[in-house]
Parts: C-alpha cells; sequence; structure tokens
C-alpha cells in the first residue's frame, strides 16, 4: 500500500497543507489503496518538506513528482483534455500555486488575528518553553519569503486587487460545469480546490476569505468537489 507522508489537519480539513491536500486528492483520484502518515516536522524528508510518497521501494517528494509517478503506473487526471486544455490547466494551477496560495500563506502567518490561531494549530506539540522561539523564528523565514515572493509588500487593497483578478479567472474557467474541465474532476481541481477551500474556511475575516465567499458559484463548486476529491 502506498503512504503518504503528510502534515495532519483537523476537523475541516484532512490536512492543513495545500499541497498535501493535492497529494490526497490525486491518490483519491489514482484508485491506487493508499493511507497517510502524518508527520509534525519534515526535516528528515527530500528537500525538507511535505508531501512525500512512500512506494514499495522509494521516497518521491513533490506533488509534482508525486502525480508523474502515478500517471507511469497507469493514472489520467486530465481524461479528454486535448493540448489547449492541457495548456489551460498548466497555468491555472501555476497561477493557484504560485500567487493565489501566497495569499493564503500571508492571512495565515502575518495576519496576527490568524496567526494567533494558527500558532497553536502548527505548534501546539512543541514544548511551551520552546513554542515561541520556534514558531517566532519560523513565522519571520515566512515572512522573508512573501517578501521575496513581492505580496507581503503591498498594501492590503493593491495585494486584494491582483488576488481578486486570480479568482475571477479561476470562476471564469469554471463557468457552469461541475468542474474546472468538463463534468469529471482532473489535475487542476486536485491542486486549486485545496487552495480555495483552505481560503474560504479562513478562522478571521479578512479581504481575501470574503472575496471567496463572496463568490457563490465558486464556493458550490467547492463544496461538490470536497465531496468526490477529498478522503473521508
Amino acid at each position: 500500500m502506498l503512504i503518504l507522508l503528510t502534515f495532519p489537519g483537523g476537523p475541516d480539513q484532512p490536512s492543513h497543507s495545500p499541497f498535501c491536500l493535492k497529494a490526497m486528492c490525486l491518490l483519491q483520484m489514482s484508485g491506487h489503496p493508499w493511507q497517510p502518515k502524518f508527520l509534525g516536522t519534515p526535516s528528515k524528508m527530500p528537500h525538507g518538506r511535505l508531501p512525500v510518497l512512500k512506494t514499495t521501494d522509494r521516497l518521491i517528494a513533490d506533488t509534482h513528482h508525486i502525480q508523474a509517478w502515478l500517471e507511469a503506473q497507469g493514472a489520467d487526471f486530465n481524461p479528454g483534455l486535448d493540448a489547449a486544455d492541457m495548456a489551460r490547466s498548466h497555468t491555472l494551477i501555476r497561477m493557484v500555486e504560485e500567487n493565489l496560495r501566497c495569499g493564503l500563506v500571508h492571512d495565515r502567518w502575518l495576519r496576527n488575528d490568524c496567526w494567533t490561531h494558527y500558532r497553536a494549530v502548527f505548534f501546539g506539540d512543541v514544548p511551551r518553553p520552546l513554542r515561541g522561539l520556534i514558531s517566532n523564528m519560523v513565522r519571520r523565514k515566512v515572512r522573508q519569503g512573501l517578501t521575496a515572493h513581492g505580496i507581503a509588500q503591498f498594501s492590503e487593497d493593491d495585494r486584494l486587487d491582483r488576488l481578486r483578478r486570480d479568482i475571477a479567472a479561476v470562476a471564469t474557467a469554471l463557468g457552469d460545469q461541475l468542474f474546472l474541465f468538463g463534468d469529471t474532476p482532473t489535475a487542476a481541481d486536485a491542486a486549486i480546490l485545496p487552495v480555495l477551500d483552505m481560503i474560504r474556511t479562513l478562522p478571521c475575516d479578512t479581504g481575501l476569505r470574503r472575496l471567496v465567499q463572496q463568490n457563490t458559484a465558486l464556493c458550490t463548486y467547492a463544496d461538490r468537489a470536497r465531496a468526490v476529491l477529498y478522503p473521508s
């Protein structure tokens, strides 16, 4: 059986990491039997990150490589898509993973109201004498990464204007379809659903959360896709 080494989640999310949840969705779609193994730290994993897929003979890091390995075993994550559809799928995935996801990370880690919640969630198992030191150190690294990306340098209005365009692009691509490319979930749904779902369920009222929650079509899509793609 395949083992997915992953960050844990909570009552509403199988994992708090959108990439770990993407890997879970891909495994659900692949039809392979699998089970999660939850880790608190990825320090001993390849690249020092999660998710990692454990097969009978190797550790496969990064969702891109996990997807490629599953496809080599016969999984088809893009049934019926032609070359133009594949190009659109690639573009949507990159937009969401490289930009909209950073909006999610920004609100989780850099907004003090959200950070209070996530500090307890992400670092609850760290011994209390070290919890503040370690959580603040990791938070500084996240801030540095988001500053290098650019999203942490923008004003709130500028940041939301940029992220609004990403959300609108996803909504336009969805249209009145069940999933992003028709009646069947594809790799794009596995990548984009976790980010949208985690934004709309942020524990504090943020401008980004409101942008997603106010889009009825995307929320209905997220409910529908969760029922199909998330592990029980």
